[in-house]
């Protein structure tokens, strides 16, 4: 159900300025269209296409877009910067409302960069938000954050209430876009007070849908109702349809965690067939996906995927969070209706685009850019505490030197005291908030680890399906070779998610489970291999590890393959050693077996040979075999690396 959140929840992030369709605006839309036709003076004129442009363009994109092209081939002179960067205002938002999200991001990009040149504050926050919010669409969860923060800091300082409500409402979006629902209840229900004083109907109707479906994610579906009929009966203030056409998908989706599946399926076609008729094919895709899940609930599969082909047919906007729903209801259409091979092949692109949207390195950013943007703001409570307290303290001197009454010093040094004990109170707030913080970002790790390792798993069991569909021996050998060296890492991040300490491994026990592992793919146990792991006390950061346990991979996997020929050796055995001296480690594989032959070493050089050479250079390591009794290797590499 929370990726029909996602996906949804933030559609109306833009939508803070809806526009009536009384006759008194009509009025205001005829009257400016009589200055253009009429008047005679061109600034006059210019001004009304303008402001003609700015009011149409979410009533009508494509005569919004005419009027912006009208005013840069016949009023806007090419030095004029201010004029083109209000134009392209227009232009963008046509495009935005069309639903093609890739061209108004380029104009807005265009609109931030001419901010930053010269030092435009607030325009820097309007173009901010904009891009904020249409990455978050796109699925670019690192570059939403970097500017949505960038806009908040921006109008805490310096911006107007309905801006603070509005970029509050953003932000509450893209929380929800992660996966932290509490935080972005939180957020939204801060903006709906601060739209409730600015009287504002619009952002208020945006808020309460968006509270909608965070209760439905929180199992509250009688919050749920009252906050969607809540946006009804604001959108009767400012009836427009694309506004209906949320009402009808939200309640559809609300319907459906209710169980009443006719009752949703008919909400989710009114809202399609208001978007079929509008001019965002963003919010049609929306409905799309949609409209497949409920057929897929209903076990109509074969309506659902043409529904959900639908999608890939508007790539203007070029969502990765739409294409990836889709994916994932496909393959669940396809499964259930026994297409298990188009299943698994949509499955395969869902999961491509979500590692894509949700990567390791994405979520690190994300983490620490958020931690910034919180210290941020606590730097500067602090700072205003600390004036606080500064003028206390003067308040008090002063009064001091002025004091005769002992009735009045008493007092004076109760307030002083009931002040530093409200400046010692909020001081352990702050830091049960920053604990609170750090505790996240630990639980962050973890689960990045914890998905890494179930990716890497996921990884590793398709080769070995794959492998079993493979007659050529050398193919298989391959597979089975890729495979290790995947559980290899996957076995490393297991080791790091479940101990206590996220960026340092046990040597000792990442061994053992590797070797076991490499036993296993060749159905070998100790009964048959005689083992000795020694590495005890031995702890080492991620970094170093990742290519040690390679390279010991593919030795142990050389001697299980090479060193035993069958009935030669009475009882095979293999020892893995590593220990640390003050300057380097050591580490030692050897075995009992028949030796490295001299002519095999100088035949071509294999790929588990060029891994060893590539992660014994990396580690700066000097490598040494002695095959007098067997073939022993060791290999000794710098503390440190």
């Amino acid at each position: 159900m929370y990726k029909i959140l996602k996906s949804c929840i933030v559609i109306l992030v833009s939508c803070n300025v809806l526009v009536a369709q009384d006759a008194k605006l009509d009025k205001y839309q005829d009257s400016l269209q009589n200055i253009i036709k009429t008047s005679s003076v061109i600034s006059d004129k210019k001004e009304a296409l303008f402001l003609l442009g700015e009011y149409i363009v979410q009533r009508n994109p494509d005569l919004a877009e005419t009027t912006a092209k009208n005013l840069e081939a016949n009023y806007i002179s090419k030095d004029d910067s201010i004029a083109l960067r209000r134009n392209n205002y227009i232009f963008a938002a046509s495009h935005r409302w069309h639903g093609d999200y890739s061209t108004a991001l380029d104009y807005y990009e265009d609109i931030h960069k001419y901010s930053k040149r010269h030092d435009d504050s607030l325009d820097i926050a309007k173009s901010a938000h904009f891009i904020g919010s249409i990455s978050m669409f796109l699925g670019k969860n690192v570059v939403s954050q970097k500017r949505l923060i960038e806009a908040a800091e921006i109008y805490n300082q310096i911006g107007s209430p309905t801006e603070k409500a509005k970029i509050n409402n953003s932000l509450a979006s893209f929380y929800l876009n992660m996966d932290q629902l509490e935080k972005g209840k939180d957020q939204y229900l801060k903006a709906l007070r601060q739209f409730e004083i600015l009287k504002d109907s619009s952002g208020m109707a945006s808020v309460n849908a968006n509270l909608g479906l965070v209760y439905i994610e929180l199992g509250d579906f009688k919050k749920a109702e009252m906050h969607l009929m809540k946006q009804k009966e604001l959108n009767v203030i400012f009836p427009t349809q694309r506004e209906m056409g949320f009402h009808y998908d939200f309640l559809g989706i609300l319907r459906q965690e209710e169980g009443r599946l006719e009752d949703a399926y008919q909400e989710h076609l009114k809202a399609f067939n208001i978007r079929k008729k509008l001019s965002s094919t963003y919010n049609l895709c929306e409905s799309n996906l949609n409209m497949g899940e409920i057929l897929i609930k209903l076990n109509r599969y074969a309506e659902a995927k043409t529904y959900l082909k639908d999608v890939f047919n508007y790539d203007e906007h070029q969502s990765l969070n739409q294409q990836q729903r889709a994916y994932e209801l496909l393959a669940d259409a396809n499964k259930k209706s026994g297409n298990y091979l188009k299943a698994l092949e949509n499955y395969e692109s869902f999961k491509l685009i979500s590692d894509s949207i949700y990567s390791k390195e994405s979520l690190e950013i994300i983490a620490e850019k958020e931690a910034q943007y919180n210290k941020q703001k606590k730097d500067v409570q602090i700072a205003l505490l600390n004036k606080e307290k500064q003028l206390l303290d003067k308040e008090v001197s002063q009064s001091k030197t002025i004091a005769i009454i002992t009735t009045i010093g008493l007092l004076l040094l109760l307030v002083l005291v009931i002040a530093l004990y409200k400046i010692y109170l909020k001081i352990i707030q702050k830091n049960r908030i920053i604990n609170k913080a750090l505790k996240d970002r630990e639980l962050l790790l973890h689960e990045t680890h914890h998905r890494v390792k179930n990716n890497l798993q996921m990884i590793s069991s398709l080769l070995n399906l794959q492998s079993k569909y493979v007659t050529d021996e050398r193919v298989h050998e391959i597979l089975q070779n890729g495979r290790n060296r995947v559980q290899s890492m996957a076995i490393l991040h297991k080791n790091l998610y479940v101990g206590e300490d996220l960026n340092m491994v046990n040597i000792q026990n990442y061994f053992e489970g590797l070797v076991e592992n490499i036993l296993n793919s060749y159905n070998k146990t100790e009964g048959d291999i005689k083992l000795e792991i020694k590495a005890k006390n031995i702890i080492m950061d991620i970094e170093s590890v990742v290519p040690i346990g390679l390279i010991v991979n593919e030795l142990v996997t050389n001697a299980l393959k090479h060193a035993f020929p069958a009935t030669t050796i009475e009882l095979p055995a293999i020892s893995l050693i590593m220990v640390e001296l003050d300057r380097d480690h050591v580490l030692i594989v050897k075995d009992n077996g028949i030796g490295i032959d001299e002519t095999i070493e100088n035949k071509t050089e294999s790929f588990g040979q060029r891994l060893i050479s590539l992660f014994t250079n990396k580690l700066k390591a000097t490598v040494t075999t002695n095959t007098s009794h067997g073939t022993e290797i060791s290999i000794i590499f710098p503390r440190g690396n």
